[in-house]
């Protein structure tokens, strides 16, 4: 049983996460002693089908165009709905206009074409290792950020340090530290 205070100030904190928060929300989240400036790591895990080569496109890569004459997203510049040059080579699919600004003032950074050493053919053993950060070991309790959280431990730590916008706590923040869920 949780209590209305904590339920208003985490739901508030996942609102202000995602920049959907009315500023009282905001101004509660953030009363827990952070800084709205202080730097934060956002990991973004998607499950599914999401094709980093249409997220983060390399429109100055002509195989691109090639491999893909129906699903390829466009030149910057071509059409409406191009891709957003972010540095002569890559570009944001149009639909990540919000995170251009960020992109822009160096507050955001990608890893683009990432993915595990593990040669696995199953998806969801190869989604346990992304998770747990120990490919080809399926034996680990915990999450890679989970880890990361016990290793740089904070004095004024708040139940917002490490936040998930699932109905379930994600694998990656499975562990020791405190994490929340919030649907």
């Amino acid at each position: 049983m949780i209590s209305r205070r904590i339920f208003l100030r985490n739901g508030a904190f996942a609102l202000v996460s995602v920049g959907f928060a009315p500023s009282f929300l905001a101004r509660t989240a953030f009363a827990q002693g952070r800084s709205a400036r202080a730097k934060q790591l956002i990991a973004i895990f998607q499950r599914g089908a999401s094709d980093g080569l249409n997220v983060v496109v390399p429109f100055g890569e002509a195989e691109y165009y090639k491999a893909r004459p129906s699903i390829a997203i466009q030149q910057p510049g071509a059409a409406e709905n191009a891709a957003l040059d972010l540095n002569g080579f890559f570009g944001f699919n149009p639909r990540l206009q919000p995170l251009k600004p960020l992109w822009d003032r160096r507050d955001l950074a990608i890893v683009h074409a990432c993915g595990s050493p593990d040669a696995t053919r199953s998806h969801f053993d190869a989604q346990d290792y992304m998770e747990s950060g120990t490919p080809g070991v399926k034996s680990t309790e915990d999450g890679w950020l989970n880890r990361y959280l016990q290793a740089r431990r904070v004095e004024a730590a708040t139940p917002f340090r490490a936040v998930a916008l699932t109905s379930q706590l994600p694998r990656m923040l499975a562990g020791a530290a405190p994490a929340l869920a919030v649907n």
